[in-house]
């Protein structure tokens, strides 16, 4: 009996170390992105830059429409690091259908996951991936994202 709770300590010891050892999955590598060529797009990709990530659907009035903002403001920061993606979980024949129709210049991919896996309940959503891969900036619901404000919001997660 000794020795059994002996080995179960060790076990239990074991484990918890393994799980410390566990570095957590990149914000980018959890939504599971796949680009409109159909190659996947993963943090490695993206490794260095702070990302700006919209969460979208052709169907959503508000996402369309904060859009135009959107690209004006990739217009104005992508030369200070940023990187834009607007990003769908709908077929891939729709986003890419969407995105020839339009003149936008982000970068659209398709999510493998429901919105509802990654806790979004409301489009558009929208969040801001520093250069270590950290989200640090969550918003839902469209906004004029060239604003003077926006765009200071914007540049206070390019510095280190």
């Amino acid at each position: 009996m000794q020795r059994l709770t002996k080995l179960f300590i060790i076990a239990i010891c074991l484990s918890i170390f393994a799980c410390s050892g566990k570095k957590e999955e990149a914000f980018i590598d959890k939504l599971k992105l796949t680009k409109l060529d159909g190659t996947p797009l993963t943090s490695q990709d993206l490794e260095g830059k702070t990302v700006f990530v919209n969460f979208w659907a052709t169907w959503c009035g508000p996402c369309l429409k904060e859009m135009p903002s959107i690209e004006r403001a990739k217009n104005e920061l992508e030369e200070e690091g940023y990187v834009f993606l607007a990003v769908s979980n709908e077929e891939m024949s729709k986003i890419q259908k969407f995105e020839q129709k339009q003149s936008y210049t982000f970068t659209f991919a398709q999510s493998g996951l429901e919105p509802e896996a990654l806790n979004i309940y409301s489009l558009p959503a929208s969040y801001i991936v520093n250069a270590q891969g950290e989200e640090v900036f969550k918003h839902i619901g469209a906004k004029e994202w060239d604003s003077a404000d926006n765009l200071a919001t914007f540049r206070s997660y390019l510095k280190p």
